[in-house]
């Protein structure tokens, strides 16, 4: 964790202020944005967003232990007073932030590798810090924690002895990627695949990927790129970067390539490579890809493939990420961590591949950030339910309609269909149907909540048992 004498950090934000040269002795130890994060003597950075102020919970941030208070020069005299704390002027409180996690990044001066792409880029992020700490002291990025705010908030978490480091960097707006690249500059870059997300912003998939792209801007000589072939976005545009290329796909074209690829009655792929079958540590056909993509930076990494064979077998993927788990005898499967059309496609595959004694149970929620495609997403979402083995589909949110009357366009049973107004109303149409044996998907875009459903038919089960 970043540490230390003020001092030694403050020339990372630029032209500063503060009241004495004698605050700079103040000894600090992590960093925050949240005020109501007790902290055992951190800065605290007050960061103007969209809903919140930070400055306006700068002395609640005191009051809570932080040391060092950063605001903006231009409300730096209102809280000079501030007791027990240190207050440091700055232009600009995120770039501040930002150049103080590039600053320590710096001194501790790891290998850096960053990873992109619409769908996987956490469970691939996780799946590779895994592999990489067989040889390597491995820092990564936590949770979810990949954009401009989050990243400067993981490094500073990272330990000193940090030996490589590994980022997910996500977007919603063109230059975002651009920014994250310029300040941190990892030497390995992975593109995973492009697909319709974001669209309320970016308005089309070309948009994504050259937002996506931004990725390869400024490679240095010794840089890599590793990129999936198999998605024609990436394939289409790869061809214009005259960089280091390590490519992954299903075709033995490619430099990393399986064998062959099949699935088993319990939703896992198996991957033959180098004559192994691999099994996948996470449901789901379209997580093979995820996984030639970590094998690939392994490769470059020059990870013993035994290693690496190893730590895709030990991998447990992170919460409501096809996290499958038996409950009073109803296997549940939560992917409700984020949604969107392809992603959503893939779940619906794999619980078609798998072997159950009961029936195939679906809970869909909206599939967010779609913007003027959102009705047609969810429309062919529909139609892709209509030709799979569903015996019951439980419909939330504001599109649950469009995609009912898709689906039923597309000759699906109506009376399989279900409307739950909300998260009550869906769990109790499913204790009243789930016996077991049967077999329940969770599906819907972070902002639904989703895993409310998970966690109150549990406690409804619980009681009736």
């Amino acid at each position: 964790m970043i540490g230390g004498l003020l001092k030694e950090f403050a020339p990372a934000f630029g032209e500063y202020i503060v009241d004495s040269p004698a605050k700079l002795e103040t000894v600090f130890s992590g960093v925050t944005i949240d005020s109501r994060v007790k902290s055992s003597g951190g800065i605290f950075f007050c960061i103007k967003g969209e809903k919140f102020d930070g400055h306006d919970f700068a002395r609640d941030a005191a009051a809570n232990g932080s040391t060092v208070i950063v605001v903006a020069k231009s409300q730096f005299s209102q809280f000079a007073d501030i007791t027990g704390a240190t207050v440091i002027g700055v232009d600009d409180t995120l770039e501040a932030m930002q150049q103080l996690a590039r600053f320590y990044l710096d001194l501790i001066a790891p290998r850096r590798i960053a990873i992109t792409g619409t769908n996987g880029k956490t469970t691939t992020k996780s799946l590779l810090a895994n592999l990489l700490a067989a040889k390597y002291r491995t820092c990564a990025t936590r949770g979810n924690l990949n954009n401009q705010f989050g990243v400067p908030l993981s490094i500073f978490e990272f330990t000193r002895d940090c030996e490589v480091a590994v980022f997910e960097f996500a977007m919603s707006t063109p230059g975002e990627i651009k920014r994250l690249v310029e300040l941190f500059a990892p030497e390995i870059r992975v593109i995973l695949n492009i697909g319709p997300a974001h669209l309320e912003t970016l308005k089309t998939i070309d948009a994504v990927a050259e937002a996506k792209f931004e990725m390869l801007q400024d490679c240095r000589p010794g840089d890599w790129v590793v990129l999936n072939m198999d998605d024609p976005q990436i394939r289409s545009r790869s061809y214009r970067y005259k960089v280091n290329k390590m490519t992954y796909g299903t075709s033995p074209e490619y430099d990393v390539h399986p064998d062959e690829v099949r699935m088993n009655g319990a939703g896992r792929a198996h991957l033959l490579y180098h004559g192994d079958d691999i099994t996948m540590p996470v449901l789901g056909l379209h997580h093979v890809s995820n996984c030639l993509a970590a094998i690939s930076v392994a490769k470059l990494m020059e990870i013993p493939y035994a290693l690496v064979k190893s730590g895709i077998a030990s991998f447990v993927p992170a919460g409501n990420r096809m996290t499958s788990g038996e409950y009073q005898g109803v296997t549940i499967i939560n992917d409700a961590y984020n949604s969107n059309p392809v992603s959503a496609k893939g779940a619906l595959d794999t619980i078609a591949s798998m072997k159950v004694t009961g029936r195939k149970v679906v809970v869909f929620g909206d599939m967010l950030e779609l913007g003027d495609k959102a009705e047609e997403y969810h429309a062919e979402l529909g139609r892709k339910i209509a030709a799979s083995k569903v015996d019951l589909l439980v419909l939330l949110g504001a599109f649950s309609a469009v995609v009912r009357d898709a689906a039923t366009g597309a000759g699906f049973d109506a009376t399989k269909i279900s409307m739950a107004t909300d998260h009550s109303a869906a769990v109790e149409l499913l204790a009243n149907y789930l016996k077991s044996g049967d077999l329940l998907l969770l599906k819907a875009s972070r902002g639904i909540k989703l895993e409310l459903v998970e966690q109150g038919l549990k406690a409804t089960l619980g009681r009736r048992n």
